[in-house]
């Protein structure tokens, strides 16, 4: 499972938006490392959260929920990916 946190160059939300990542990865007790991409295509200039390539619904992840969204985001696709071939099996 990929995660990656997309970033413009000069913005510091991104610190936050990191931080933030990496605790709920720990809290979710997930061994995932957060990449960080350089994306000067992002004009807002917020940072954005892409799990294996598939954006996290922005409208939500402003939202005052932000941290459900993204960490149901997280243990969905974790456990789609791991329990996916244990049940096709």
């Amino acid at each position: 499972m990929r995660i990656e946190l997309l970033y413009t160059p000069g913005c510091s939300n991104y610190k936050k938006a990191l931080s933030t990542l990496e605790y709920i990865i720990a809290e979710e007790r997930l061994p995932l490392p957060v990449e960080l991409v350089e994306n000067c295509a992002n004009e807002e200039g917020e940072p954005t959260v892409r799990i294996n390539g598939v954006l996290v619904n922005k409208a939500a992840a402003k939202s005052q929920h932000c941290l459900e969204h993204v960490r149901e985001a997280i243990s969905h696709k974790w456990h789609e990916v791991n329990l996916s071939p244990l049940l096709t099996a």
